[in-house]
């Protein structure tokens, strides 16, 4: 989904191409107008815009001091000019910029589509860039790499020997300020291919991460490393933190980062459609809501990590913000083998040993249920033939399963909901079955509740996040309803929170505003005492000429003859 801002100073202009291109399914674009410079740059701060059809001659902030400000946040953006003025001097500033179209408004609406069109065309092609697993297989300073890596790993860790250091940075080229806070996001790939190789699975998240550099480079100064689980970790400052001299005011860094945070929500969506788009790979993020003291990025690495395992629907694809600081920790314990000389036990040996946890951990968070049973079935299979209870590598894998399954139904707060199905009880306690075989088909039939209750649970955390919205929309139908504005109250992501809302409702949240401004409109055009210009505001129209087009096209008659016709009917 692409972002148009549509900017003028007239509001019938702005009204009228706002209507015209949101009705443009298939460009995909989320339109949002601004009525004045000083307006754009308010939706400039507060979301990601990626093309900004705008006028030049405004009053206090024209379209040429506009379009510094929108490359200064957001330098990808494509900026269309359509204004009355020909004078060569305003077509010469414009074209000094790369990517500047610029329209006369003498010109028909249908050309002023086209070149949105072509614009959008343009933006869908750079991101199609084909030389990016090529250029992630280039060499590079290994070494230094490294080096890098294992100190911020051992940071996040939390080993205590770890201290951030700013000798220790430039020593080894790390572009962070010590002095400085940090925003920490965590990302994961969603799913490879099932014939992926070793080699192509390295080569592809080396891809990822030259996109995710590509963007960043930016606007940020920033460090990727990837932790044990291959999760992307990437940690922020804005440009201005290495340039900074002497002590900063704490104010100037809050609002600096502010500014970078912003930026950062817009342009991670921007990484995982181009990971998307370009190399198929679906990538999640979550995010910081606001930067942390070196002294506690540990925590906030543990917090984001815990975080990008909570979903919302079905949908695997995110990019969440951390609003709320997490605690809990998803380490489960591990049962020591004890070894056996025995041909079974050397059997059962090499099943730990080739067979990873991990990935049962993986699937089950990710709701991968046919891959998860297939994991877990490398792990059972081979002890179901085991004849004696106290066989120790048994013992071992079936507890190693079973503390990992402990864990997750503690740390998502389940209890209730298992043991009314299949028994907690019985998780740790070997002795409840008479053979291994059993053990392993509780384990299996467990694992099947717990797939259950997570699809239950990510449905009921749409349905709870759609009824607030819906009840929000019909209390405040005459605020800012956009769906930044919207995401906003519920803390997603805008386009994660549009894809949610229409695969649980079928219906895009636009309809939703539409379908009840509507209704509300219809209730108050009764009230004889209400002009329409007053039911107009109070749903949300800021002209009457707006609500009367939006009425008439509802409902084939204007709100005036609506309001005629029901004093008609009227005793």
């Amino acid at each position: 989904m692409y972002r148009l801002l549509i900017v003028d100073n007239e509001e019938i202009i702005v009204n009228h191409l706002y209507e015209i291109f949101r009705g443009f399914d298939h460009l995909d674009l989320d339109v949002y107008k601004a009525y004045g410079g000083e307006e754009a740059i308010e939706w400039l701060n507060r979301t990601r815009i990626d093309i900004v059809l705008t006028d030049i001659d405004m009053p206090h902030i024209d379209g040429l001091q506009l379009m510094e400000e929108i490359y200064r946040s957001w330098p990808q953006c494509r900026v269309i000019f359509l204004t009355g003025h020909s004078e060569f001097r305003y077509v010469y500033k414009a074209i000094q910029y790369q990517d500047v179209s610029y329209i006369l408004k003498t010109e028909n609406i249908d050309k002023v589509i086209q070149v949105v069109e072509e614009t959008v065309s343009k933006i869908r092609q750079e991101i199609k860039t084909e030389d990016l697993i090529r250029e992630a297989k280039e060499q590079i300073n290994i070494a230094l790499n490294l080096f890098q890596e294992d100190y911020l790993l051992d940071m996040l860790k939390g080993n205590r020997g770890i201290l951030a250091n700013q000798a220790q940075f430039e020593e080894m080229s790390i572009p962070l300020n010590v002095q400085w806070p940090v925003a920490l996001v965590v990302g994961k790939i969603d799913k490879f291919s099932d014939s992926t190789g070793y080699m192509q699975k390295m080569q592809q998240i080396y891809a990822v991460r030259q996109i995710m550099q590509r963007y960043l480079a930016t606007r940020v100064n920033f460090m990727i490393v990837l932790d044990d689980s291959h999760r992307f970790v990437i940690f922020i400052q804005p440009k201005e933190s290495l340039s900074a001299t002497g002590t900063v005011n704490e104010e100037t860094i809050q609002q600096t980062f502010k500014k970078t945070v912003s930026f950062l929500k817009g342009i991670l969506e921007v990484i995982q459609s181009a990971c998307q788009e370009n190399i198929g790979i679906p990538i999640s993020f979550t995010i910081g809501s606001q930067a942390d003291r070196w002294e506690s990025i540990s925590n906030k690495y543990h917090s984001l990590h815990h975080l990008l395992n909570y979903r919302i629907g079905l949908e695997n694809t995110v990019l969440l913000i951390d609003d709320v600081v997490h605690d809990e920790s998803d380490e489960a314990g591990k049962v020591q083998g004890l070894k056996e000389e025995d041909p079974e036990g050397a059997r059962l040996a090499r099943v730990l040993k080739s067979n990873d946890l991990s990935l049962i951990e993986q699937y089950l968070e990710a709701g991968q249920r046919s891959k998860y049973f297939e994991a877990l079935e490398l792990l059972l299979g081979p002890i179901r033939d085991v004849r004696t209870k106290n066989n120790a590598f048994a013992q071992e894998i079936y507890y190693t399963v079973s503390l990992y399954l402990m864990s997750y139904i503690n740390r998502w707060a389940l209890n209730e909901k298992i043991e009314a199905q299949v028994g907690q009880n019985r998780l740790m306690r070997i002795d409840f079955f008479d053979s291994w075989s059993e053990a392993s088909l509780f384990l299996t039939e467990l694992s099947s509740v717990l797939f259950d209750v997570q699809k239950v649970e990510q449905k009921k955390r749409a349905d709870h996040i759609i009824d607030f919205l819906q009840e929000y929309i019909r209390n405040h139908l005459d605020e800012d309803l956009s769906l930044v504005r919207l995401a906003e109250q519920v803390y997603l992501n805008p386009s994660y929170l549009s894809r949610i809302y229409k695969q649980e409702t079928g219906n895009n949240l636009t309809e939703f505003i539409d379908f009840t401004r509507l209704m509300q409109a219809k209730r108050l055009l009764k009230n004889e005492n209400l002009r329409i210009g007053e039911v107009a505001r109070r749903v949300g129209y800021e002209t009457a000429s707006s609500f009367t087009r939006f009425f008439k096209k509802a409902t084939g008659c204007s709100p005036q003859e609506y309001k005629e016709k029901h004093m008609i009917q009227k005793p």
